[in-house]
């Protein structure tokens, strides 16, 4: 199985197609899932968990990314 780092994992978020976050975190996962090998549910648990700590950084740290508002 391949790892994939936090930061790549934001940035396959960022990258899916305009829709709800939810439709872009199930774009996103199925993304790592074929890449890594791992399931698409643990991709997208590990998403979630991964977006989540990402919005407790400090405003900016994470440039263009928000879990506040669909963008």
């Amino acid at each position: 199985m391949v790892k994939m780092t936090k930061d790549e994992m934001v940035g396959w978020f960022k990258s899916a197609p305009m829709g709800s976050r939810h439709e872009r975190m199930l774009w996103a996962a199925r993304k790592i899932a074929r890449l890594t090998g791992a399931t698409e549910g643990g991709a997208y648990q590990t998403l979630l968990v991964v977006l989540i700590e990402a919005e407790r950084l400090p405003r900016g740290s994470i440039p263009g990314f928000s879990m506040t508002a669909d963008e």
